[in-house]
């Protein structure tokens, strides 16, 4: 069995691969919906409905239009939300494609380092794809 590692992943924004992302992530959760009666002596649940976040880091580059545009999309008034490919294996095409808002960009500077960003997403919709 073979591991992947962060080596095989791949950031994209809009279609555009972002160039230099150090890191992503995205968070999937499920509520549980509580369906016990009276009477009852155990819970019971049901599942509920699905909420998704994301992150990423990106390393600024000015002449990367693809972390530009990521970043840049913070400004956009549009209620369209993008699209953002989070690919786990570039190999074999292992995707999770969503729908979703940046809904903060965090630009630290500091001198002697390059410029991290950190960026969050809230995804609006399905999840396409699996593991």
């Amino acid at each position: 069995m073979a591991a992947i590692t962060g080596s095989n992943g791949e950031l994209r924004y809009n279609g555009a691969r972002v160039a230099k992302c150090r890191d992503f992530s995205i968070d999937i959760s499920r509520d549980s919906l509580e369906t016990t009666t009276l009477g009852s002596y155990d819970r019971t649940y049901v599942p509920g409905v699905r909420g998704t976040t994301g992150s990423a880091t990106v390393i600024y580059d000015k002449d990367d239009g693809g972390t530009r545009n990521l970043l840049n999309s913070i400004f956009s008034n549009s209620v369209e939300a993008g699209s953002v490919d989070f690919y786990l294996n570039t190999t074999d095409s292992t995707t999770l494609q969503v729908r979703a808002f940046i809904t903060q960009v965090s630009t630290p500077v500091s001198v002697g380092a390059v410029t991290a960003c950190s960026v969050n997403f809230q995804v609006t919709g399905t999840i396409e794809g699996t593991f």
